[in-house]
């Protein structure tokens, strides 16, 4: 139950982590930026056979925090509130949804939430602003568990001080909350609105979770869906942890793929790169009543790309890492970061998510990156261990999965892993190796015909419904600026 929904001002030098109102030119766009601090209790659950929560903690009490992003004139506001179930695998909250797709959510005049969603962030909040974050608890109720061996010693898994078993009731009721006028409702003004859940990599998991075990339980939704759809992206359908004693999640056993089934009564769709439809092999589309679901690969490009983890930090928020001692750099050895500009993908998918929720026109159906079982014991290949591999065509590149020009027509070999200097694998930052300019002018003749050659791939993709003609210029420029710059004129 949340008790308490409250406000925290922004001021010079005293901005909230993770902030987007400066890197997002939010004054120029017409945004605003909110940071709350949600409180309350939240139950801590255990699952039974069938994946059902049952409460082994009741009335825990915590404090975590909300990024909101909002546009400034109501008048503007689409409708859609975007919730992010923040990620936490760095061990600090990474709005990964958010860089992939901000600019369509604030086209588009969405409500964008960021909620934090394990403990193990509090520690580098409390170390970026002692003072402003002072209040965010998330402390374990019951330290009395023993928690299980797989888990113990991993801390991006398990800390002691923590429970992450209590962001199911913190979303629960915040879902809540938001369809109503209470007076807690931060966003109350706006109206009605229509309640979206999304998630990154780990956060992924979350969303599995919620589908799997909270929102279809009868006392959630006899008001209605908790959410009216969900977009999960880099991730399979693993269930996050019911709790912080209980069993991590994983892609899949000795390389080989976990079969992944999601969907829902509302539509549910998963966008995954090259990186991770290794690893979580979604069985396919799903139309029928009460499981909607949609699975987008999209070839030639990986987790991480030098946008996304790099160049979206530059500036204010590099220095914001810094003071936390947390670098984020490419660190393969051989031609450049990975540089796939996909955010029009995500932008896409979020379109139709929003139409097939609201007005019931199903998501355009994708093919799927071909792929083949291989066996891969080396250690250099790392976490994962053995694989499945994507078939590449002649110049090296993923065969299948959504065309867009960066794949159609292609400037270099992408890969969605990169080799360090010492032999070992970075295998969610991938990187390409460009053609020569030799190779670009057979492939292409001139930069004039790769123009029309982009511009005609980007067409396909609009009109097949992967890119939104919003974004059909910028995407044809970007690629085209690449090929330049590696040398094709």
């Amino acid at each position: 139950m949340i008790s308490e929904m409250k406000r925290i001002p922004v001021a010079e030098g005293r901005h909230p982590f993770a902030s987007a109102a400066k890197k997002c030119c939010f004054k120029e766009i017409g945004y605003v930026e909110d940071e709350y601090f949600m409180s309350g209790t939240a139950n801590v659950y255990e699952e039974d056979a069938f994946q059902n929560p049952r409460v082994s903690i009741k009335d825990a009490p915590y404090t975590t925090r909300l990024l909101v992003r909002r546009p400034e004139d109501r008048e503007r506001f689409s409708g859609n509130i975007v919730i992010e179930v923040l990620n936490a695998t760095a061990m600090i909250d990474i709005d990964r949804m958010w860089v992939d797709t901000w600019r369509f959510f604030t086209r588009n005049g969405d409500i964008y939430i960021g909620i934090t969603s394990k403990g193990q962030v509090v520690d580098a909040l409390k170390r970026f602003d002692p003072e402003r974050y002072a209040p965010i608890n998330w402390d374990n109720p019951d330290r009395s568990r023993t928690p299980i061996a797989s888990i113990k010693d991993n801390p991006m898994l398990f800390l002691e001080d923590y429970e992450s078993g209590l962001f199911w009731d913190m979303l629960i009721d915040l879902a809540r909350l938001l369809r109503t006028e209470d007076g807690k409702n931060p966003l109350a003004a706006y109206g009605p609105a229509h309640l979206f859940l999304t998630g990154w990599s780990q956060s992924g998991g979350y969303i599995a979770r919620i589908l799997h075990s909270f929102a279809y339980q009868p006392e959630i939704e006899k008001d209605g869906p908790l959410f009216d759809g969900y977009l999960l992206a880099g991730c399979g359908a693993s269930d996050a942890p019911m709790n912080a004693y209980s069993s991590a999640f994983r892609f899949g056993q000795n390389g080989i793929p976990q079969g992944s089934v999601l969907g829902g009564k509302e539509p549910v769709i998963a966008v995954n790169t090259e990186s991770e439809n290794k690893y979580a092999y979604w069985y396919g589309d799903f139309d029928e009543p009460e499981f909607k679901f949609r699975t987008w690969q999209i070839p030639a490009s990986s987790h991480d790309t030098a946008y996304n983890l790099i160049e979206y930090y530059e500036g204010y928020q590099r220095e914001d890492l810094t003071r936390l001692g947390f670098t984020n750099v490419w660190e393969g050895c051989e031609g450049e970061p990975m540089d796939c500009p996909y955010e029009p993908i995500f932008h896409a998918a979020f379109y139709h998510l929003y139409n097939w929720a609201i007005h019931g026109i199903p998501a355009p159906h994708a093919p799927k990156i071909e792929t083949r079982i291989v066996r891969k014991k080396q250690a250099s290949w790392g976490f994962f261990g053995n694989c499945v591999e994507n078939l590449t065509d002649v110049l090296g590149n993923a065969v299948g999965g959504i065309r867009h020009p960066a794949v159609d027509c292609v400037t270099g070999t992408y890969a969605s892993f990169s080799k360090r200097e010492d032999g070992t694998i970075q295998e969610m930052f991938g990187n390409v190796v460009p053609f020569s300019k030799e190779k670009l002018t057979a492939l292409y003749g001139s930069l004039d015909n790769y123009r029309r050659l982009a511009q005609e791939s980007t067409d396909r993709a609009v009109a097949e419904g992967y890119v939104l003609r919003e974004d059909a210029d910028w995407l044809v420029e970007r690629v085209v600026s690449a090929a330049a710059g590696r040398g094709l004129g």
